[in-house]
């Protein structure tokens, strides 16, 4: 198998968008939507470099799970620069099929309660991340930030705290799930 001895990726910095980043790689990317910092301190051969307005990501001879890396942090960084500028949107239905159970929203401990879920007495409870804002909308749960990886978390956790245990599954299809996907108005994921 041949080896590479260089690999390189460049992305594009639009404007109205700064990046920066510190020597233990923790970058910060900001924009007219906000402020988001991510720590990769976990990268090991992986140079970064900032050249006017452009980023590259550069290793020598590297391995498969580095050129993984690299790709993994080059759309990464570039998410969040996409974000910055437009905000993600994941939008999730409340299914049930014989108690109706609907979602609250506690802003101030940074918690979502889905209250009566299969006719229990006690809310089940997630945690929400910073930078995702959470709107109810009659049956639907609208995620609205620009961290995709937020945004993506703060789903799965909402999924995660309506799972039923010791009951048939394809009897029992109730919860929360994500049925859209937007970047600003345009739709990027949807089930039809």
């Amino acid at each position: 198998m041949v080896k590479t001895a260089f690999y390189e990726e460049v992305l594009e910095i639009p404007k109205g968008v700064e990046v920066d980043f510190s020597e233990e790689h923790v970058i910060t990317v900001k924009g007219p939507n906000g402020t988001i910092t991510k720590d990769f301190s976990h990268i090991r051969g992986i140079k970064f470099l900032k050249e006017k307005n452009k980023l590259i990501f550069s290793t020598h001879f590297p391995k498969g799970n580095t050129l993984a890396l690299t790709n993994t942090i080059y759309n990464i960084i570039k998410n969040l620069i996409v974000g910055v500028q437009t905000n993600y949107k994941y939008i999730c239905k409340v299914c049930y099929s014989h108690f109706p159970c609907t979602v609250e929203v506690k802003q101030n401990r940074q918690e979502i309660h889905v209250v009566n879920f299969l006719g229990e007495r006690a809310p089940r409870k997630t945690k929400y991340q910073d930078h995702v804002e959470v709107k109810v909308q009659g049956d639907d749960v609208i995620l609205i930030g620009p961290d995709k990886e937020a945004l993506g978390q703060t789903a799965a956790n909402l999924k995660r705290a309506c799972r039923i245990r010791k009951k048939d599954p394809r009897v029992f299809q109730d919860g929360v799930y994500v049925y859209k996907i937007q970047l600003g108005e345009e739709i990027l994921w949807q089930i039809k």
